[in-house]
């Protein structure tokens, strides 16, 4: 078993920015994912909680296709869920 990485485009707010009991309610219900910014950081306070926009397939460079539509609705059903007004964040995903 190895520590991967893969680079992501992730629609959403750092953990810290959020009521942490709703949160908690959203991720066991899978309504939200976590970006890990590191192997085994799914607690970290600047974890991306939100929706995957993209995802490289592996730690290599990945092209990458702009949707601006596609990132528009996931940024409008985050604010739907949450209230909140998401960001687009590249990161890195570990795993």
């Amino acid at each position: 078993m190895g520590i991967d990485y893969k680079a992501a485009v992730f629609v959403g707010l750092p953990r810290e920015e959020f009521d942490q009991e709703q949160l908690s309610g959203w991720l066991d219900e899978g309504d939200l994912e976590v970006c890990p910014p590191y192997y085994d950081g799914n607690s970290e306070d600047y974890a991306i909680c939100g929706f995957s926009f993209k995802i490289s397939r592996t730690y290599g460079p990945s092209e990458l296709v702009w949707d601006q539509d596609a990132l528009e609705k996931l940024k409008g059903d985050f604010n739907k869920l949450t209230r909140l007004d998401a960001k687009v964040w590249l990161s890195p995903l570990g795993y």
